[in-house]
This record gives structure tokens, C-alpha cells and sequence, in this order.
């Protein structure tokens, strides 16, 4: 096999698809804030072992947008088509970026029917490269199908492109963990994994109006595990002899309903109580907590996280109990790259209320949007989601484009429901995902071809972290 072109069979569990390309600098991985790093904890000496068990909560729920009113239904369903109607200005090379992903729709709907791990590289000349990063699914309830055969059909389209038309560059799908639970992509970050990247897209299927794609903003998520350790007693017999942890689990629990009063609109609070071998004669010795909190930034994560570990900290002194708290990679905010993909469109009254709840309107952007409203004719919006995803982690380390689109599925049929896998193996969300593998294709290739969109790519960036750190 010729050293430049390499097919790797995956050693990861993926859990879905993005795609990263290079060309010339070398990102450098900020810091985690103290405030958001995980495995903060109190001492407790007397913690009892736990036990390897898997936890598949998920901070990744719904990545739906629009109002629920306004979803593409079944009964709905018109295909939209997969070929666009090319202008006359268009670039030779995304003809060719068209052409090659009418002859792969087939087997790329073979595809996504599929669970898939993989790596995979090809090169072109010297100079500019690129790198693309591909995550399969663990099921399809969250349409994960999708977008693995979105990833495989933008790197073919752009190396059809690329070898064509003499572009150089670099293309690569790689199979990573852990999306869902876990933070994989963060853990390939702080090892290096997206070292010397320039740029990277993805996108995500989800519930919203029909023939449509969102370009807005994720919410930041932080997830605690809190367990605290008691004494247990007779609970009728001499209970003052007991150290209650049930009494601490339900103390942090007020205390974090009370902080929702002081809570902005756009901030989340939710979890659960958990304990081991309780009944109901004995002073509980052991509760839990698993809780997460979102905000729609990582910097206003970082103040309610102290907010709300103060909370878990106040029951353990009001009980005397011991507590330690745990916390996950936190999960940040998608930032939508503005020249990669984002577009400021003329809202109803309607849709900007709805959108209040979850994200300021973005920065106005263009190619992207550009593309998918000339090109194929569908909408744009900017609502955002109130899901989370550790994409928003790579997004405040390189330039990215995440946005969603929109397929058929049933009232109440969103993300991780059954409604929502069967949505993600029809034809039309197929067709939908071919508009967006497209649209992507067409994107990067424009990012890699013109040094001065490359810049202004690099240049919004730049002054973005600049804001966010």
C-alpha cells in the first residue's frame, strides 16, 4: 500500500464522526480551570470501594432545534434531492465533490445501517494538508449511523477533489471513544490527538423543521459524583448513635432546589439519589449524588460549579459527614467557527422567543450557510441546543464546525428515544445526511484552496478564545 494512502482497522469504541484538517500551525490545549477539574474531592478516609460498574449517563440528550411544532414529520417527508443544483461560479473541484458522492450514495446508505471503528489516511502532494476525525456510533438512537457515513463520504469526495485537481492536502478519519460517556475526545486532546490540526467539522442529526440545518451554539455541562459516608444505627433503638448520609444526600438536594431561584434562565440543574443496602431500621451509612449542571458557556459553568459544590460541601458540615466529590471532564460549548459556518437570518417574533431560552443570536459567518442555502435550498437557523457534547472541547482548541440538520421523526421522537432510531435508518434521513456530507465537503474544500478564507478562518478564532480564556 502506497505509504501516502492507509486503510487501519479501529482500536476505539466510537461513538460518532467529526473531521479535523491541517494545514499549518500547531494548536496548543488550554488548560482545564481548577474550578472545572475532574476528581476534585474532599478527602474521605473511611470511603468504601466502589464498584466497577459502567454509568451510561449521558450528557449528549437532544439535539434538537426549532420549536417542537415546527419538526419535520414522517408524513411529512419529501425527499430532498441529493444533487445540487451547481452554479455556473462554482468550483471544478466541487463538481468533482458532487459527482463522486452521487456515485458513493449508495453504498454509503449500506453504510449507515452499520456500526463501524476505523482509521483511515490519505495524502496529496506537499504544502497545505488536512485531517478529518471520524467517530462511529453506539447505536443509532442518536443517529450516530448518520454521520459515520457522512464522515466516510466527505473524506472520498475530497480526496476524489484533492486528486483531481492537484490540491494538496491531507485527509484522515480516525475512530475515537467515548462520547457519549466519558469525554474521548478530551482525553485525545490532552494526549495530543488534535496536535497540528487547523480545522474541523462534523455535523449531527436531530429533530427540527423540515430541510433545515441549525448553526447555533451547544450548552457547557459539568458532571459530579458526590458520595457521602455516615454511621449507620438503630434507627429506632439509639439512632443518635448514627451519622445520617440519607439526611446529607437530601440536604445538598434542597440546597440545590433553593439555588434554581437565583439560577439565570439558560443555567440547568438535575440529577439523582442514589445508596447501597439501605432499609428502612437503619441510619443509612452511604448516599450518592450524580448531578450535572449546564450553563451556555464554559465560563459561566465555572462559577455555578462552585455554587453548586458549596451545596454538596454545606450538607456534609450540617450532618458530619465525610464527602467526596468527583467531577467528569467537563463538557464546553460548541463555538461555532463564524467564517466556517454560521449565518445571522431574519427571525419571527416566534422564533427568536423560543430561541431566548437557549443562546444569544451568533456572530454573523458565511461559507457554510452559504453553501446550504444556495446550493441546496435549505433553511438555516441559529437556535442552538440545550444538549452537550465534548466536541465543545475541541472547539475551543481549533477553528470547528458543528451544526445540526434535521431529518423525520415522531411528536416526542428526539434524540435517544426509539422513535429517533427508527427516524435514523429511513431514506429521508439518509437524504438529509447526503445534503449535509455534501455541504461539508464543499466547505473544507474551499478552506483548504483559498489562503485568505483560511486566514479569516484562523483570525475569528483567534479573537474568540481570546474572549473566552
Amino acid at each position: 500500500m502506497d505509504s501516502d494512502q492507509a486503510i487501519i482497522s479501529g482500536c476505539f469504541g466510537g461513538l460518532r464522526l467529526q473531521s479535523l484538517f491541517k494545514r499549518r500551525s500547531k494548536q496548543t490545549v488550554r488548560p482545564v480551570p481548577a474550578a472545572l477539574e475532574r476528581n476534585v474531592s474532599q478527602p474521605a478516609p473511611s470511603m468504601k470501594a466502589e464498584k466497577d460498574e459502567r454509568d451510561f449517563l449521558s450528557p449528549s440528550r437532544d439535539f434538537s432545534f426549532g420549536s417542537p411544532s415546527d419538526w419535520w414529520l414522517p408524513d411529512e417527508s419529501v425527499l430532498p434531492p441529493y444533487t445540487a443544483g451547481t452554479s455556473e461560479g462554482a468550483l471544478a473541484a466541487e463538481k468533482t465533490i458532487e459527482s463522486s458522492l452521487d456515485e458513493l450514495e449508495p453504498e454509503l446508505r449500506k453504510l449507515s445501517m452499520k456500526i463501524h471503528a476505523w482509521k483511515a489516511e490519505f495524502s496529496h502532494g506537499t504544502g497545505g494538508k488536512g485531517q478529518m476525525d471520524a467517530l462511529p456510533g453506539i447505536g443509532h438512537a442518536c443517529g450516530h449511523n448518520l454521520i459515520a457515513s457522512s464522515g466516510c463520504g466527505i473524506a472520498v469526495a475530497l480526496k476524489a477533489a484533492l486528486e483531481n485537481h492537484d490540491i494538496p492536502g491531507k485527509i484522515v478519519l480516525l475512530g475515537t471513544p467515548a462520547e457519549e460517556v466519558g469525554g474521548g475526545k478530551i482525553i485525545l486532546l490532552e494526549r495530543g490527538g488534535y496536535d497540528e490540526m487547523d480545522f474541523c467539522v462534523m455535523s449531527h442529526p436531530g429533530p427540527g423543521p423540515p430541510h433545515s440545518f441549525d448553526a447555533g451554539n451547544s450548552t457547557a455541562v459539568q458532571t459530579f459524583k458526590v458520595e457521602y459516608l455516615g454511621k449507620s444505627a438503630h434507627a429506632g433503638a439509639s439512632p443518635w448513635e448514627g451519622v445520617n448520609a440519607l439526611d446529607a444526600a437530601f440536604m445538598a438536594y434542597s440546597g440545590l432546589s433553593v439555588l434554581r431561584q437565583q439560577m439565570k434562565p439558560t443555567y440547568r440543574s438535575h440529577g439523582i439519589v442514589n445508596g447501597r443496602d439501605w432499609i428502612s431500621n437503619v441510619i443509612p451509612d452511604n448516599a450518592s449524588l450524580r448531578w450535572q449542571v449546564r450553563a451556555p458557556s464554559r465560563a459561566e459553568l465555572i462559577i455555578l460549579v462552585e455554587r453548586v459544590r458549596n451545596c454538596f460541601e454545606a450538607a456534609a458540615l450540617a450532618t458530619g459527614c465525610t464527602v467526596q466529590i468527583d467531577q467528569d471532564p467537563p463538557y464546553y460549548d460548541v463555538k461555532q467557527n463564524p467564517v466556517l459556518g454560521q449565518l445571522v437570518l431574519s427571525l419571527s417574533i416566534d422564533s427568536m422567543r423560543y430561541q431566548s431560552c437557549y443562546h444569544a443570536i451568533p456572530t454573523t459567518a458565511k461559507i457554510f450557510s452559504e453553501i446550504v442555502q444556495t446550493q441546496y435550498g435549505h433553511s438555516v437557523y441559529t437556535y442552538g441546543s440545550s444538549a452537550s457534547t465534548d466536541f465543545g472541547n475541541v472547539s475551543y482548541n481549533l477553528p470547528a464546525l458543528h451544526p445540526m440538520y434535521s431529518i423525520p421523526t415522531e411528536p416526542n421522537g428526539g434524540n435517544h428515544t426509539p422513535a429517533f432510531a427508527k427516524a435514523a435508518k429511513s431514506k429521508e434521513a439518509h437524504a438529509a445526511t447526503m445534503i449535509s456530507t455534501r455541504a461539508l465537503a464543499r466547505t473544507a474544500l474551499r478552506f483548504l484552496e483559498n489562503d485568505q478564507l483560511f486566514g479569516e478562518m484562523k483570525g475569528a478564532f483567534e479573537s474568540s478564545r481570546q474572549l473566552a480564556f
